[in-house]
């Protein structure tokens, strides 16, 4: 099930994935860089990586995720996590990032339990269950700005999400989050921070955290086309703190070119209503396309 997507997207194989994780020499691993495009000068990098360890029922996954646009600092996310398939039912996994946006840095720790629920009956058609919980500590990216002085805040997320295959070749999924702050937040307080910002529209991981969300929610359809080829498409909509609603419609084509080569292409329509504070316009309305190319490799 697709997390988080969009933007122009490029994945590279990089054989030396095996100097990360020395230990899966002989396992099979999977390499990518992703490179995106959109408006205003947008450009993002994401570099993701996954190994198997040994023959044990454990993957290592890690991630790096750049952006840069026009009158933004860059924003940066690294990720490192251990995915557990722990039998035919229920898998689990966890996972630690960093964020930092030049003014907020943001550190979570995450984990899921995902049930294959229809191994339970026998069934031939595929459905999985979900369940997601993670922690994000919020502070000030310089120690000795004001901002480090009045910003410790802790996030907590609730999810729920569900795939339900309806044919061999498709099948819908849906997501759900809650998110808690242990601090109440206003638009006052934010704008008082300089923390109103003006991100890209994209539903991923660095960018949402950084939007301050208050829930969100996915509702996609995949129809495997080919053995070979499969498309994906997916609405979502992320409501703030703020009451800003920011949506996404993405469409996306994977291909599978042989046994180790992944080529994908994705498009994205991206929209935010503006956030007014006493009369005055502090984040403006926003309608843009965004669009990804993806290479990935398996060996």
């Amino acid at each position: 099930m697709p997390a988080y997507c969009p933007s122009l997207i490029l994945r590279l194989s990089l054989s030396p994935l095996l100097f990360i994780f020395p230990a899966t020499a002989s396992a099979e691993a999977y390499t990518g860089l992703t490179y995106g495009s959109g408006p205003d000068g947008y450009s993002s990098y994401e570099f993701r990586a996954n190994a198997d360890l040994f023959k044990l029922p454990l993957t290592l996954n890690f991630d790096h995720f750049l952006a840069r646009s026009e009158g933004v600092d860059d924003t940066r996310q690294t990720g490192l996590g251990i995915s557990w398939q722990a039998n035919e039912l229920i898998s689990a996994n966890y996972r630690y990032s960093d964020t930092n946006d030049g003014k907020v840095k943001v550190t979570g720790n995450e984990g899921g339990l995902s049930f294959a629920m229809d191994t339970l009956w026998q069934g031939e058609l595929r459905t999985t269950l979900d369940l997601g919980y993670g922690e994000f500590g919020y502070k000030a990216a310089n120690p000795k700005t004001l901002l480090a002085a009045n910003l410790r805040l802790t996030q907590s997320r609730n999810s729920l999400g569900i795939s339900q295959d309806i044919s061999s070749s498709f099948a819908v999924y849906g997501t759900h989050e809650r998110y808690k702050y242990d601090k109440d937040l206003s638009v006052q307080r934010l704008q008082s921070y300089d923390l109103l910002r003006i991100y890209p529209r994209l539903a991923s991981a660095a960018t949402t955290l950084l939007s301050y969300p208050d829930k969100s929610n996915v509702l996609g359809l995949t129809w495997k086309v080919t053995d070979a080829l499969s498309l994906d498409i997916s609405s979502a909509k992320t409501t703030t703190l703020m009451e800003q609603e920011l949506k996404n419609t993405r469409v996306g084509m994977d291909y599978q070119a042989g046994k180790s080569l992944n080529l994908g292409i994705a498009v994205t329509r991206s929209s935010a209503n503006a956030v007014v504070n006493s009369g005055v316009t502090v984040l403006p309305e926003m309608r843009d396309t965004y669009a990804e190319v993806t290479l990935g490799v398996t060996f």
